[in-house]
């Protein structure tokens, strides 16, 4: 290459980000730009001083920002960039990152810090090697809640501070904001302050921002539909739709196609996907209660056996309805209860029986249990429900009475609030319920953050993909129906909680052996039954063992 081109390469390089991306990418060995990345790249050139990315989980934001922080010192070796983080070791990563791609691309190379020389080269920041002495460090890298008070820059990136774990709750979120301000003290007349993340709450940071003069673009997962439309959509993806295209699409098919993106909208649950991957904070009456009845099956959960495989549906093949209308619905509009389509004939013990105790002390509420077992990818609920009387002799003993008649194994009580000694109250009664073929083993549980997020994200998921197997008398329940459909993000949405709470709790303790794929267990199980009674006969004859059989809901 000639020395004109040269010039021209570089020229290129310190005018053109997206051009400066490209190269960079090739360079470490990553596949070609997706077209919302080069979007991305060009909002991060040409937008206002604030300015902010919202974007889906996995959109690769990160990188693409701490390229242009890497391009800024390229073009400007005395520019004083800081990344924030919302945890020191996120913050670590971010600076080891750019730190790698000097010291392998070499066009980059020249940026190099001069140890030799004194400049600065740690794990929280560095020197590039052409920039001038200054208290500041060409690169530093922090935590939100790290010490940045006399630090000062020119350009701020803001990536991905608000965590589950930093904005669990209201004061935390308050807090969160109080730090924010905070940087209004460090970035230098002129300079950038850029935010980038992804929102997981109703509450979200990035719409503070933007209501105090942040200029934000949201690239979602799929193209919006009218429901789904937020005030800041990238405009590239508003022209696609404006030009035909069909909401819905995937904005990175290559990555994040459309059966990707269904497997995680139903592993994540419909809401959290609504804010993860849609970027949608002012959620629809729809999302904004997670849990619907409509998701869940009916059926007559028996106490040691269920069948190996059971089918949600609607509709069933003949074109008729599976609701039952005659368990009434306290659910938002059409919500309500819905039969099996199928179930098959094979049935089989459960492989564990668990129950959850939540008590109530002296309060107002309910001590809430639920009782349920494991088959095959399903949860069959047997029992859920709230007793009055805290740590009477007569609670604890119907307790012990519901463990031994459902014959649950392992017994969780959550343990917040001083309630080792319920547990000490309550072993001996239910010791004196053991014999020689049942006895339970009592776990506590200590639980922290907000309750609402806690059972909105053991429950939805399971919900969602139609796992959780109810009774009719439990479908009866109109308090628990209250309780599960007016569930909401909202802190103290519900007055009394008791029952949801503790079969959210209970579903979340089998949420390991939910995991496996039931459909592959379900068949697994089913053939090693069979194979095992006719080994012998199928070895010789070679035959093919059948599928299994179905009753059909009437």
């Amino acid at each position: 290459m000639g020395d004109e081109h040269v010039r021209q390469y570089i020229e290129r390089l310190a005018t053109d980000f997206e051009f400066f991306l490209e190269e960079l990418w090739e360079a470490i060995g990553l596949p070609p730009i997706a077209e919302h990345q080069r979007e991305i790249a060009r909002w991060l050139q040409a937008g206002p001083n604030r300015r902010g990315v919202r974007a889906f989980r996995g959109a690769s934001k990160t990188f693409v920002t701490l390229g242009y922080a890497l391009w800024r010192l390229f073009v400007n070796n005395d520019e004083r960039v800081l990344v924030i983080s919302k945890s020191e070791k996120h913050s670590k990563d971010s600076l080891f990152m750019v730190r790698k791609w000097i010291s392998t691309v070499p066009w980059l190379q020249h940026l190099t810090p001069d140890r030799k020389g004194g400049q600065r080269d740690s794990a929280t920041k560095f020197d590039i090697g052409p920039a001038s002495n200054d208290r500041t460090a060409s690169f530093t890298a922090a935590s939100i809640t790290g010490q940045i008070t006399g630090s000062r820059a020119s350009l701020i990136i803001g990536d991905d501070i608000s965590s589950m774990q930093n904005s669990m709750t209201y004061e935390m979120r308050e807090r969160l904001r109080t730090e924010v301000t905070e940087l209004d003290n460090i970035i230098i007349p002129g300079g950038d302050v850029i935010f980038l993340g992804t929102p997981f709450h109703q509450e979200c940071l990035y719409d503070k921002l933007a209501e105090s003069g942040y200029e934000f673009r949201c690239w979602p997962a799929r193209l919006p539909a009218p429901d789904e439309m937020t005030d800041d959509l990238a405009p590239e993806l508003l022209e696609r739709l404006q030009s035909g295209e069909e909401p819905g699409t995937p904005v990175w098919p290559d990555r994040f196609d459309d059966e990707e993106l269904k497997a995680r909208e139903a592993s994540e649950g419909r809401s959290l996907f609504a804010m993860q991957y849609m970027l949608l904070t002012k959620l629809t009456d729809g999302l904004e209660y997670p849990l619907k009845l409509s998701d869940l099956i009916v059926f007559p959960v028996q106490p040691e056996s269920a069948p190996m495989q059971i089918a949600w549906g609607q509709m069933n093949d003949r074109g008729g309805t599976t609701r039952l209308e005659e368990i009434p619905s306290l659910g938002f509009g059409t919500d309500g209860f819905y039969a099996p389509i199928m179930y098959s004939q094979d049935w089989t013990a459960y492989s564990s029986v668990k129950m959850w105790v939540d008590p109530s002390g002296r309060g107002a509420d309910r001590t809430g249990y639920a009782v349920g077992g494991y088959v095959l990818g399903k949860i069959y609920l047997m029992e859920v429900g709230g007793l009055v009387g805290g740590y009477s002799s007569d609670t604890l003993h119907e307790l012990a009475t519901i463990a031994k008649r459902c014959a649950a194994r392992e017994i969780y009580v959550e343990d917040n609030f001083g309630q080792g000694m319920f547990v000490e109250l309550f072993r001996p009664i239910l010791h004196r319920l053991f014999t020689e073929d049942w006895g339970a083993a009592v776990n506590t549980v200590r639980v922290t953050g907000q309750k609402e997020l806690r059972l909105i994200a053991a429950a939805e998921p399971l919900f969602n993909q139609h796992r959780v197997v109810i009774s009719p008398e439990i479908a009866h329940n109109q308090e628990l129906q209250k309780q599960i459909t007016r569930l909401t993000r909202q802190r103290n949405c519900l007055k009394h909680d008791d029952e949801v709470e503790a079969m959210c709790m209970l579903l979340k303790q089998f949420e390991d052996v939910v995991a496996v794929d039931p459909d592959i267990n379900a068949h697994r199980r089913r053939e090693e039954a069979r194979l095992e009674e006719l080994a012998e006969h199928y070895q010789a004859m070679g035959m093919h063992v059948d599928a299994p059989r179905w009753f059909e809901h009437h």
